[in-house]
């Protein structure tokens, strides 16, 4: 009987699950003219942002070449960016919560120079609490926000490259 009321349940949430329009983050489909891609301007080897680009085009699929060779496209990084701001203070004049931004600039073109995509910019932005008691797990938290500032700014690239056409 329990094993009857637990299948029934079960086809039940998977019913709603597929009705919600759940699903799951695939393969940004991406130009052949992108199937072969350059990274210039950002360390892909130990910048973050870098790093987590060129892991996420290798996971869709994208051959990234360290050094250009024939028939690439280059994506070129032109800025990136980070910055704090105060966005509360309390009333002992004291910092209660800042935001983090981040913005890349970058354009890609094809082997030959020709521009595929207009300079383009991606922002991401974060707020969070301060507490100057625990400076150490505010560090943290920071570098934490950092990466997923940095996962999300790499999902909106994937986006605009799947969009070139």
């Amino acid at each position: 009987m329990s094993r009857v009321v637990s299948r029934i349940a079960w086809g039940v949430f998977l019913l709603m699950l597929a009705g919600c329009g759940f699903q799951l983050r695939g393969e940004a489909s991406v130009p052949d003219s992108l199937k072969t891609l350059y990274i210039q301007g950002i360390n892909t080897q130990q910048d973050t942002l870098g790093l987590q680009l060129k892991r996420a085009l290798v996971r869709n699929g994208i051959t990234v070449v360290d050094d250009y060779q024939e028939g690439a496209a280059i994506f070129t990084v032109l800025e990136n960016r980070y910055d704090r701001r105060v966005l509360s203070v309390a009333s002992n004049a004291t910092v209660r919560e800042f935001e983090l931004d981040a913005w890349v600039t970058f354009k890609v073109t094809d082997d030959k120079g020709n521009e595929l995509s207009d300079v383009q910019r991606v922002e991401a932005s974060r707020d969070y609490q301060f507490d100057r008691n625990q400076i150490l797990a505010m560090d943290e938290q920071e570098r934490v926000l950092r990466e997923d500032l940095n996962k999300q700014m790499v999902q909106s690239i994937l986006r605009r490259l799947s969009a070139i056409k």
